[in-house]
């Protein structure tokens, strides 16, 4: 029986073993499993090493042992290289020689999306929990540990030396190392841990970013991941990153099938599963980048401690195109160029000979003379969060040097000041070791420059509409059920009666006083609008009458199991139309939604969102995030509409969803925003169906 490790005591000995064991160690340098052994002997892995193949004999000049029964007790770590179903017996037999954590470092399990491969990793699961090995993976390709060194994988970057870095790498992948080393060492960055997580049954993602930020030799962890298991656990390990001042850049790969199911709310259909991870990111100070090249460009800034102070960015070019180039990229990305200070204006252009000093600002019309004294008055200056240089090649080798000099004396006077160098063009070996001396990180690309920006100093981004189809009712409530359990939390709604006859449709509408909206309402109705089930500005009582009997013939007809009658409803005045809702993600939990609404909600798709409950400070700033905030106050010469009263109500809604258990959606489109006062028109809250309450 093996020895039951901690999570934290199991990462550590993953790390830092004293011995490994390579279960199905091949002689064949050819194999997958012929590179393990070599690339820790070639690295100089310290530690004990057994090869275990039934075949005996040695391989590279190590014995190998025939069995697993052969081990000497206690060893740390296991590469397991044999298949799917013969590693899982190979599992068992390892906990039972005291092994202390396994690398399943094979497929065939759960992605495979077979009931055969599900069945083996739920075995594997359950070995960990009754025998306390710990286990990473399974297809997974270990981890590389540059301290140590252990390099324990069979990626082509296993097989290199690797210089110690400031940078962990944790992944669901493992082939995005290959891409992930090179790309940092680019910008003058190594790698201090990577570790290949695959499918998590076990030790996951979460485990081992929480010990790096433990580890004093890690100052920035990467992450790519394709989801997380633990939407709670992932949160709280973003916060404390962001407490103890090591940044978390993800790169997220995909979205989980659940969130992508098409649902009956417009907040579920608008969001997705990138955006509840993206509000996440933001909610957390998780900086979260596009691609594999800024991931490593957005680690590389943040190991040498800088950060924006704020989204200012001051750019400059040795050319005019490459300064307006800069400035469009910026200005597409939302990142408008701010104006320089008048001060550091004024003495630019008295240095330059210019009348008019733009930001970006053509460094190369002004010369190399006074190339530092401008850049350092561009850093200096108080619209400088980051500083982007655009480098075309200058015409002297003189030149070359001291721009890339005055760049680097620029870097040495503002250590936290991100200072990134776009160069197109292939750098001469000497001005490079003069950036790769300063640590200022150079790439080809000036939209990664620009995408890198972005992500260190995005707030919470909008949502883009998703374009999955629109699904079946499953577990829609009806509007009239869904405004009686919403209406005890707070949600504001207008006067309305449910009738089922048109004599009290009519008594209904004396009683709230014509002219009325009349709405059928079912669990099957879901989108009334569009089922052409809504009459708006009915006028009298004859008209009550003539309109209750038709909504009720043909909602009948397409509700016959759970149509419940037809709504009577206070008309409200003209105001600003606005959606607020939540969507549910399995993983991560409920999120809270905001932005234009009515028939213009999916067209425009002027969604934010952010986690759930939000206060009434994180309300405003959700709305804020949003193009219907102009309406709100006053677009072009229009009345200032009541912004607070929405503001309680989105507080009133993440509350209420908080509260609801079996919650996938709630659905407030429209909510009426006038002068004074908000009001939910239609409501809608879909909840799980009873199949899927068992579902893990």
């Amino acid at each position: 029986m093996t020895r039951g490790r901690s999570t934290r005591d199991a990462v550590g000995t993953l790390l830092d073993p004293g011995s490994i064991a390579l279960v199905g160690a091949s002689a064949d340098q050819r194999k997958f499993s012929g590179q393990p052994l070599r690339n820790l002997l070639d690295a100089g892995y310290p530690g004990k090493v057994y090869p275990v193949n039934p075949r005996g004999g040695e391989i590279l000049g190590v014995p190998v042992l025939r069995s697993i029964a052969e081990l000497p007790p206690d060893v740390d770590v296991a590469l397991v290289l044999v298949p799917a179903a013969a590693a899982v017996r190979a599992v068992a037999e390892l906990a039972g020689a005291g092994v202390a954590v396994a690398i399943v470092a094979v497929s065939g399990f759960a992605e495979m999306g077979t009931e055969e491969g599900a069945a083996l990793q739920a075995e594997l699961a359950d070995l960990a929990r009754r025998t306390g090995i710990r286990i990473l993976g399974p297809n997974c390709n270990g981890v590389y540990r540059t301290a140590v060194p252990l390099p324990l994988g069979y990626n082509h970057t296993h097989s290199q030396r690797l210089p110690a870095g400031r940078v962990g790498l944790v992944s669901h992948s493992g082939a995005m190392l290959g891409g992930f080393v090179p790309a940092l060492a680019r910008h003058g960055h190594g790698l201090s841990t990577f570790v290949s997580c695959g499918n998590e049954a076990d030790l996951g993602l979460v485990d081992i970013a929480g010990h790096l930020l433990e580890d004093p030799d890690t100052e920035v962890i990467a992450l790519i991941l394709d989801g997380v298991s633990d939407g709670p656990s992932f949160r709280a390990l973003a916060r404390q990153a962001a407490e103890r001042g090591k940044p978390l850049v993800a790169l997220k790969l995909g979205n989980s099938a659940r969130g992508s199911e098409a649902t009956q709310a417009h907040s579920s259909r608008l969001a997705g599963a990138a955006g509840a991870f993206e509000a996440v990111f933001a909610a957390d100070g998780v900086v979260s980048v596009p691609t594999l090249e800024t991931l490593a460009l957005a680690a590389a800034v943040l190991a040498d401690g800088r950060m924006p102070a704020h989204r200012g960015v001051v750019g400059a070019s040795t050319s005019g195109a490459g300064a307006i180039l800069l400035a469009d990229l910026l200005s597409a990305a939302d990142l408008e160029p701010p104006a320089l200070s008048p001060g550091t204006a004024g003495a630019m252009g008295r240095t330059a000979g210019f009348a008019r000093v733009l930001n970006p600002f053509d460094i190369g019309a002004a010369g190399p003379d006074t190339a530092e004294q401008n850049l350092r008055a561009l850093a200096g200056d108080p619209a400088a969060g980051t500083l982007l240089f655009y480098l075309t090649p200058v015409p002297t080798p003189q030149w070359r040097i001291r721009l890339a000099e005055a760049i680097a004396a620029v870097a040495a006077a503002e250590p936290r000041l991100p200072i990134i160098l776009i160069g197109p063009a292939p750098l001469h070996e000497d001005e490079e070791a003069v950036y790769r001396r300063a640590r200022v990180p150079v790439t080809t690309s000036a939209l990664d420059a620009v995408a890198v920006v972005q992500a260190l100093t995005r707030p919470y981004p909008p949502v883009a509409a998703s374009s999955a189809p629109a699904g079946a009712a499953g577990g829609a409530h009806s509007e009239h059920d869904s405004r009686l359990r919403l209406a005890t939390a707070g949600i504001p709604f207008p006067v309305q009666e449910l009738v089922t006859t048109a004599d009290d449709a009519e008594r209904a509408a004396a009683r709230i006083g014509c002219p009325v909206v009349l709405k059928a309402t079912g669990s099957g109705i879901a989108h009334k609008s569009e089922l052409h089930l809504v009459e708006v500005g009915v006028p009298d009582a004859a008209a009550v009458r003539e309109r209750f009997a038709d909504l009720d013939r043909r909602a009948r007809a397409l509700d016959p199991d759970g149509y419940q009658g037809v709504l009577v409803s206070e008309l409200v005045a003209d105001g600003v139309d606005v959606v607020a809702g939540i969507t549910v993600d399995p993983d991560l939990g409920p999120f809270v939604l905001v932005g234009a609404g009515g028939v213009l909600t999916e067209l425009i798709g002027d969604v934010a969102m952010a986690p759930a409950p939000v206060d009434e400070g994180a309300a405003r700033r959700l709305l804020a995030r949003t193009r219907v905030s102009r309406l709100l106050d006053g677009y072009r010469g229009g009345p200032r509409h009541d912004r607070e009263a929405l503001v309680r109500l989105l507080v009133a809604l993440s509350e209420a969803a908080v509260g609801i258990d079996d919650l996938e959606a709630i659905d407030l489109n429209p909510v009426r925003v006038g002068v004074t006062g908000a009001l939910a028109l239609d409501a809608l809250i879909t909840t799980r169906d009873p199949a899927e309450q068992g579902e893990t």
